[in-house]
């Protein structure tokens, strides 16, 4: 007995030299904080009838059996010796990271090496703007945080991998995406997907980039008569919707605050320039078109009714005038009445 307690240290050495046959699973073995792993060793219930082993983490000892079995005081009640070797390994913490080694004797030296990686889940996943307000041709951040073992970051747009245009850039290890000069085909949902060998978590946020107005235009007559009703219209593209106001020859129109301006035709200074201003309070910006209204007068022709009314006052004339002349047809040539029929 004495003899075989003086050889354990030599057995050991021998044992840490000898080339290892691979008992433990290739790594790594991905674990959560709080919960349970099982290093499983590869032996079966018939290879594994050892007479000593011994579990290390790093370069410490947590395990050994040699007729008694000794834990690291730290990792008492936390640490089970299972069957065929295997090491159970409770209640994880991110500091459980590292490499596991098992060192067994059979009737053989066995040994097996293995990693663990430790992680804590992905939680509270979120993407925030550096403004509530993006402005086309301004810029703006979206920072994507989230608690927990961060592993990845990926983004999406609109449900596909983003691609970076030349006014996006990522930075801090794809945490923060940031657009240089904001552009309203930017406009999207952003999806920023964590992730971990553990979990994963996907935090949306919808980017509705305020632009315009731009490309205001003006539909409506070109020319209009006296006593008729003008409408013309407005439209501009525009986030939000742009607010609308009108001008004729320079002069602001009350009363006319919509896309839509009616006008009753009354007189000849209501011809000319009618100016449609388009604006947005986001933006911050304006743009206007003019559109140019002739007006013409009317000038309806004479009716049946009309044309025997000047024929009989022609017939009066004529009979004050010609008197008893006898060829009165002579005297309504001189009328011009001949005209009139």
């Amino acid at each position: 007995t004495v003899f075989l307690v003086s050889m354990i240290p030599t057995l050991w050495l021998l044992l840490c030299l000898a080339e290892g046959s691979g008992i433990l699973p290739d790594g790594p073995l991905n674990g959560t904080v709080g919960g349970t792993i099982v290093f499983t060793t590869t032996l079966t219930p018939a290879e594994s009838q050892f007479s000593s082993i011994e579990w290390k983490f790093g370069q410490k000892r947590i395990f050994f059996g040699y007729g008694t079995n000794t834990t690291a005081p730290e990792y008492e009640d936390r640490i089970t010796l299972m069957s065929a070797g295997s090491l159970e390994l409770r209640n994880l913490s991110l500091t459980d990271s590292g490499q596991y080694t098992v060192n067994m004797v059979t009737n053989a030296f066995l040994n097996g090496t293995t990693r663990l990686d430790v992680y804590e889940r992905i939680s509270g996943t979120s993407v925030t703007p550096s403004t509530n307000l993006p402005i086309e041709g301004n810029s703006v951040n979206l920072t994507c945080e989230a608690a927990g073992s961060v592993f990845s970051r990926m983004w999406m747009k609109d449900g596909s991998a983003l691609n970076l245009s030349d006014n996006m850039n990522l930075y801090e290890q794809n945490s923060v995406l940031s657009f240089n000069t904001l552009d309203k085909r930017d406009s999207g949902e952003y999806s920023c997907r964590v992730s971990n060998p553990i979990s994963a978590e996907v935090a949306q946020y919808t980017l509705a980039v305020n632009y315009g107005p731009e490309n205001v235009q003006i539909k409506g007559p070109a020319e209009i008569q006296f006593g008729q009703t003008l409408t013309l219209s407005c439209s501009a593209e525009s986030r939000p919707s742009a607010s609308y106001k009108w001008a004729l020859n320079g002069t602001l129109i009350e009363g006319q605050n919509s896309s839509l301006l009616t006008k009753a035709i009354r007189y000849l200074s209501d011809s000319g320039n009618y100016i449609c201003h388009a604006v947005n309070f986001v933006t911050d910006r304006s743009s206007a078109a003019t559109h140019r209204l002739s007006i013409t007068e009317k000038t309806p022709g004479c009716t049946a009714g009309c044309i025997v009314g000047i024929v009989l006052a022609c017939l009066v004339i004529l009979g004050g005038v010609c008197g008893g002349a006898v060829n009165k047809s002579v005297c309504m040539n001189v009328c011009m009445c001949k005209e009139l029929r």
